[in-house]
């Protein structure tokens, strides 16, 4: 079985075809629009027999445009909500050198046995 991370690659390749990358360096030279992701926080969260059964990981996943694209966002969110994905958009910012930073937020478990 895939993990998390694998799985969402999956999704929000859908969206851009070949330009979603992993945690890359903005100052990178990067063909937009492009989607990056990666992973805040993964922490244990259910316990049983001193052995966590179930882990929850906070994933930050970040459109970035030249200008805002709303069919492009919707088009990710679409894809979010198809594969029961709660989403929170937290940001939204314009840098001059780069573009438009559309900024997501997305709770995923993984349980013992499936990693």
């Amino acid at each position: 079985m895939e993990n998390n991370l694998e799985f969402l690659y999956q999704i929000l390749n859908q969206v851009i075809p070949n330009n979603v990358f992993y945690s890359i360096s903005i100052k990178d030279k990067i063909e937009l629009p492009v989607i990056v992701y990666q992973e805040l926080k993964k922490r244990n969260k259910i316990y049983a027999d001193d052995s966590y059964l179930l882990k929850e990981s906070i994933i930050q996943i970040t459109l970035i445009t030249k200008d805002k694209n709303i069919n492009l966002e919707k088009s990710l969110e679409s894809k979010f909500t198809a594969k029961d994905i709660e989403f929170h958009m937290v940001n939204e910012f314009y840098l001059l050198v780069s573009g438009l930073y559309c900024i997501y937020e997305i709770k995923m478990e993984e349980l013992r046995y499936e990693q």
